[in-house]
């Protein structure tokens, strides 16, 4: 089977807008696997994407280019859609088959990517949305089957936000050591991945949450999801006021923004013995004072998105147990200039979902 060209939204300078592209696509080979784009979620990451790279404190930032991301860059990471052709050697999917696909696409045959992790593969990266075009087109090539995930009778557009919010937040949680019923974690960010972090801690810890972001609109949001309170970071002594409000029992804070005033809110909040998650990517750096890690027993860990594992352990949790549903705003894909610039301005409670026309 071969089709005439994908349709996609590229931006084909660093920092530019999308605007339409085609491109042809060859009948798949080997293991490949041609997807009928459904439903692609917009993550803050394109956002990093599109400038370029992230920054990395003190003036400096990372650049894609200088990584070996070439243009045009056709963005869209948490896709999901119907499959339209494989390739002949494909065994797990056929046509008609509604997936999920988990974008971080690695070597395959190192040990950390036969292990399910291969979002951190160190000898390569090909990831959807990146290196290869991603969702935001009508039409997606995966490299392997092994990376689609059946949705079965899930809402598609649901199952879009498992491959980057699900499985981001996913990983965060099961960073931290299990919670008793006495114990608050706190969310840091009520953005898409923060919400649905919520979500999933409300379906699946004893623990309380605090749900902590400056936007009222995200707090109610977070307390409608399952956060026993919610708080705003940018209140007078809002580290103190937070922690007593939690019994000065934070066993663990995740930071889903990553910026220097985001994450030294995190270490203040937790309490001795407390672990701190680092998630995202907002940048810049932090400081604090080494023996400050000793006497406080504090742990620090990064996570970064989530491993293939974690997309299929969450796609049977959402079908053996009803999680919270968080807000889904369902646009068309030719919106995607104007739905970028509202997440930039903060202007989007939960997710943007793209569909192709």
């Amino acid at each position: 089977m071969k089709f005439r060209c994908a349709h996609r939204w590229a931006f084909t300078r660093w920092g530019g807008p999308l605007e339409t592209l085609e491109d042809p696509l060859e009948p798949a080979t080997g293991n490949e696997v041609t997807i009928r784009v459904t439903h692609c979620g917009i993550c803050h990451s394109d956002l990093h994407i599109r400038a370029g790279g992230f920054d990395m404190g003190g003036g400096r930032m990372s650049s894609l280019e200088r990584a070996g991301t070439r243009l045009p860059v056709t963005m869209g990471h948490e896709i999901c859609g119907e499959v339209v052709e494989v390739g002949p050697e494909v065994r797990s999917v056929a046509a008609g088959d509604r997936v999920v696909a988990y974008p971080w696409i690695g070597c395959g045959s190192c040990a950390v990517c036969e292990r399910g992790d291969d979002h951190l593969c160190p000898k390569a990266a090909n990831n959807l949305g990146l290196q290869r075009p991603g969702g935001y087109s009508d039409l997606v090539r995966v490299p392997h089957d092994r990376y689609l995930v059946p949705i079965g009778s899930l809402d598609p557009a649901r199952a879009a936000t498992f491959a980057c919010a699900g499985i981001t937040a996913w990983g965060a949680i099961r960073k931290l050591s299990p919670a008793t019923a006495d114990d608050w974690i706190a969310v840091i960010g009520c953005g898409g991945v923060g919400m649905t972090a919520v979500a999933l801690l409300a379906a699946t810890s004893p623990a309380r949450i605090a749900a902590i972001d400056p936007d009222p609109a995200k707090r109610e949001a977070a307390l409608r999801y399952g956060a026993t309170a919610a708080f705003d970071p940018g209140a007078d002594k809002a580290a103190k006021t937070i922690a007593e409000a939690c019994g000065n029992n934070l066993a663990g804070a995740i930071d889903f923004v990553g910026a220097e005033s985001s994450s030294s809110l995190a270490v203040n909040l937790v309490r001795r013995t407390g672990e701190v998650v680092i998630v995202g990517l907002f940048g810049g750096e932090f400081r604090m004072p080494l023996p400050m890690f000793a006497l406080k027993s504090l742990s620090i860990l990064g996570s970064y998105v989530g491993g293939l594992n974690d997309l299929r352990d969450l796609v049977d949790l959402a079908q053996r147990v009803e999680l919270p549903e968080i807000p889904l705003d369902l646009r068309p894909l030719a919106s995607v200039n104007e739905s970028l610039d509202d997440l930039a301005n903060g202007r989007v409670v939960g997710r943007v979902i793209l569909q192709p026309a």
